[in-house]
């Protein structure tokens, strides 16, 4: 059957959890493409025409695929090595010419380096980060944030002229917990939120009014008024109920709302395991953000709590795209799409980034999936 609703109408529709023609498909697909055509991650991650030929191919082989939830212009080699998220290790460089990036976590911040945040603000902080982290200069890092804005825009131009949605407009990273604990380093943040819990408090409603700003000022430079937001620390598989409910969600919570009053979709790209802390979601408004989920979560015990209620986005777990066979993907993904009925917002998509070694099969009968199961019209 032929689609008869467009991609963006497709996803508005599935956000606010009305009816559809068919399930979005909105895998992230980013180092995946370059295998799928031949190259080195090298050559993807190095050469921006190369990648961008790769993941029209992408979208060329499986046209089913309709939102583009997009990465690449804050992963490319140029890009990344001057100011992307942490510390990174790329193909061709230090890593072997068909490896996968990686992104390394130490100890940037130090406990003194809170003053500085607190007197400076977020936003010059985070220049001294990437500053430290990619052991460049304040004028490199500036002149990557302006390439990364300016391979944005070709990415969202892009994807427009395929016809496709943007699953969000811009990545404007992590809810305050993340943001710290990423500039800190993991171990020794959280001995932080015990040490110094009241100024860890402090810094994290600083940091929430900047990362707000930051996602108003997004949409008007793109026009999309979906923003990515990613949270993965604060999640119960990693701190308890108490320290939860004081620095993760008081803060999300605040920032959603803000959002929500702005009409700006938040997309809640929320790695690890969320079970324990999903009842808290419908604190949230109704149908004015997704929540996303990586397969660590129980997209099942989500759809339970949370239909109705947001929009759901997932979940097929990597290992279905790698080690399973294809007739294995294609029963979760069965299980999965029939869970949701049409109107309570599936957004079908991959458990965060599809795998860079997905088998070719394996990507084909998840692309199949969407016309065998997710089809209402």
């Amino acid at each position: 059957m032929a689609d008869v609703m467009t991609a963006e109408e497709r996803l508005v529709a599935s956000i606010n959890l009305q009816p559809v023609d068919r399930i979005v498909c909105a895998p992230i697909i980013e180092q995946y493409a370059g295998q799928h055509v031949g190259m080195t991650n090298k050559e993807f991650l190095w050469d921006w025409e190369k990648a961008q030929a790769a993941m029209q191919k992408v979208w060329e082989d499986f046209p089913v695929w309709d939102s583009n939830a997009y990465m690449l212009h804050g992963r490319i080699g140029p890009v990344a090595t001057k100011c992307g998220p942490g510390r990174f290790k790329m193909p061709g460089k230090e890593l072997e010419e068909n490896a996968q990036y990686q992104i390394h976590e130490y100890e940037t911040m130090t406990r003194e380096d809170y003053a500085m945040l607190k007197e400076k603000g977020w936003l010059e902080y985070r220049l001294t980060f990437l500053e430290r982290a990619h052991e460049v200069s304040r004028e490199e890092v500036l002149a990557g944030q302006k390439e990364m804005a300016r391979l944005r825009q070709d990415e969202i131009d892009r994807t427009l002229a395929r016809g496709q949605s943007l699953t969000w407009g811009a990545i404007m990273g992590t809810v305050p917990f993340d943001a710290l604990s990423i500039v800190r380093s993991m171990e020794r943040f959280y001995k932080d939120m015990y040490q110094i819990p009241d100024q860890v408090e402090e810094y994290m409603w600083l940091l929430n009014d900047t990362i707000i700003a930051g996602c108003e000022a997004s949409v008007k430079a793109t026009g999309i008024n979906r923003v990515f937001v990613g949270g993965v620390r604060g999640a119960g598989q990693f701190i308890n109920k108490k320290n939860f409910e004081r620095f993760v969600w008081p803060q999300l919570k605040v920032m959603v709302e803000k959002l929500v009053a702005k009409d700006i979709v938040p997309i809640l790209h929320f790695d690890a395991d969320w079970t324990k802390n999903l009842e808290y979601f419908l604190d949230l408004p109704k149908a004015k953000f997704v929540l996303e989920l990586d397969s660590a979560t129980d997209i099942f015990k989500a759809h339970e709590i949370l239909k109705g209620h947001c929009s759901i986005k997932g979940d097929v777990n990597p290992a279905l795209f790698t080690v399973a066979s294809p007739s294995e993907l294609d029963e979760y993904a069965k299980k999965l799409i029939n869970t949701f009925r049409n109107g309570e917002g599936l957004l079908y998509s991959s458990g965060c980034n599809l795998p860079m070694n997905a088998k070719r099969e394996n990507v084909q009968a998840f692309f199949d999936a969407v016309e065998k199961y997710g089809r209402y019209n």
